[in-house]
C-alpha cells in the first residue's frame, strides 16, 4: 500500500478526477519491483490517490507476465486489477487469448487526445518503453555494438544477460548481422546458434531489473545485455557503466486492465489520471528514462534525460505480432536453451 506524500496536486488532476471519489475502493498493481516500483509510487499511484481517495497496492513480482496471468485464468483467480508496464509482445499475446480488458472507446478517445500517435493500443497506454542494450562496468573493455558483446576472446568478462526470450532473440539475431527490416519474423536458429557461442561466459540469467542492477553493482559481472532505464539508474547512484545502443532494441510498454479484474472502473479511472498528467510522466522518466505517452513530455524533461530515452537513439522497435504467434514455441524452445546452458 502507498504511503500519502504532502503536496498539491495539479490543477490538471484536480480537474480530471475532482468527483465521485473512491473511497472504498482497492486497486492492485503488479509491478517490476525494485526502483520501478518505487517511481510508480511516487509520481503517479500516490498522487492518484489523493486525487481520489482510492488506495493503491502494488505488488512486486519482476516479469513473466504472459505465464502468470495464463496461471490466473486458468484457476479462476485473476489476482490483479492491472500491470504496470508489460512488455508489448506478452500484452499482445494475452489481449489475442482475451485475457486484458479492451480500452472503452469514449476512454481511448480522450487518451489518444493527450498522447503522442501510437501510444494507446486497443488494450493500453505506453509507459516504460524500453531500450535493451549493453551497459559495461567504466572499467573493462566494452564491447561497441551488439555483434562485439558475441565475441568472447577480443571483448573477456563475466556477462549477464536478460531472461526475456522477446527481447534478446531478436538481439541476438540482430547482432548476428540480420538487417533491421529483415528482423521479423526472428530466424529463432541463428539467434539461439549466437547465444550457444556466449552461454559459456553467462554468469547471471537475470529475471529482474533489480537482479540486473544488482550483478554489475556488485562487480558479479563486467558487462551485461540490459534495460537502459535500469543502467542509467545505476549511474545516479554511484557505479559508473559505458551504455551502448548500436544494436539496441526498442520495446514498448503498456499499463493495462486484466479480464477479470476484481476493479477494472478504477484501473481505467488509472489510465486517465496518467495520460492527462504529463508534469507526472516526465519525473517519472527522469528517474527511469523509458519512453511514455505523453505529447507533452519532451519540453517537460532535462536534457540529461531526454538524450537517455530510447526514441533518442536508433534502436529497432520490437514486433508484438511476433511473439504473440510464436509465443508456445519460444517459450519451449527457450527454457530447453536455458536447461542446457546451466
Amino acid at each position: 500500500m502507498t504511503r500519502l506524500k504532502n503536496g498539491l496536486l495539479t490543477a490538471t488532476a484536480a480537474l480530471v478526477l475532482a468527483a465521485p471519489a473512491f473511497a472504498d475502493d482497492r486497486l492492485v498493481m503488479a509491478t517490476w519491483g525494485g526502483v520501478f516500483r518505487a517511481t510508480t509510487e511516487t509520481h503517479i499511484a500516490t498522487p492518484f490517490e489523493q486525487a481520489t481517495g482510492a488506495d493503491v497496492e502494488l505488488i512486486d513480482v519482476g516479469g513473466g507476465w504472459a505465464a502468470k496471468i495464463q496461471a490466473q485464468a486458468a484457476a479462476g483467480a485473476i489476482q490483479w486489477d492491472m500491470i504496470d508496464s508489460i512488455d508489448a509482445g506478452s500484452a499482445a499475446f494475452l489481449f489475442a487469448n482475451d485475457m486484458l480488458e479492451p480500452l472503452p472507446e469514449d476512454l481511448a478517445e480522450r487518451l489518444q487526445a493527450r498522447s503522442l500517435p501510437g501510444a494507446v493500443t486497443e488494450f493500453g497506454i505506453e509507459e516504460g518503453s524500453t531500450g535493451v542494450i549493453i551497459a559495461c562496468l567504466a572499467e573493462v573493455k566494452c564491447p561497441t555494438t551488439s555483434a562485439e558483446f558475441f565475441d568472447v576472446e577480443a571483448f573477456p568478462g563475466a556477462r549477464a544477460i536478460i531472461n526475456e526470450p522477446g527481447q534478446i532473440l531478436p538481439f541476438a539475431a540482430l547482432a548476428s548481422g540480420v538487417a533491421p527490416e529483415d528482423l521479423f519474423p526472428v530466424d529463432l536458429d541463428r539467434a539461439f546458434d549466437l547465444l550457444d557461442q556466449v552461454k559459456g561466459e553467462v554468469s547471471v540469467w537475470t529475471s529482474s531489473g533489480d537482479q540486473q542492477q544488482q550483478v554489475l553493482r556488485s562487480g558479479e559481472v563486467d558487462m551485461a545485455i540490459m534495460w537502459n532505464g535500469r543502467a542509467f539508474d545505476l549511474t545516479q547512484k554511484g557505479t559508473p557503466l559505458t551504455m551502448v545502443w548500436d544494436g539496441a532494441l526498442l520495446d514498448p510498454g503498456y499499463i493495462v486492465v486484466l479480464k477479470g479484474a476484481p476493479n477494472p472502473e478504477l484501473a481505467f479511472k488509472y489510465l486517465e489520471f496518467y495520460a492527462t498528467n504529463p508534469q507526472a510522466q516526465a519525473d517519472w522518466a527522469s528517474v527511469l528514462p523509458y519512453g511514455m505517452a505523453s505529447a507533452e513530455l519532451d519540453g517537460l524533461l532535462p536534457k540529461a534525460v531526454a538524450e537517455a530515452l530510447p526514441s533518442s537513439h536508433d534502436a529497432v522497435r520490437i514486433d508484438p505480432a511476433w511473439f504473440a504467434a510464436h509465443q508456445a514455441e519460444i517459450s519451449t524452445r527457450w527454457q530447453e536453451f536455458l536447461t542446457n546452458a546451466n
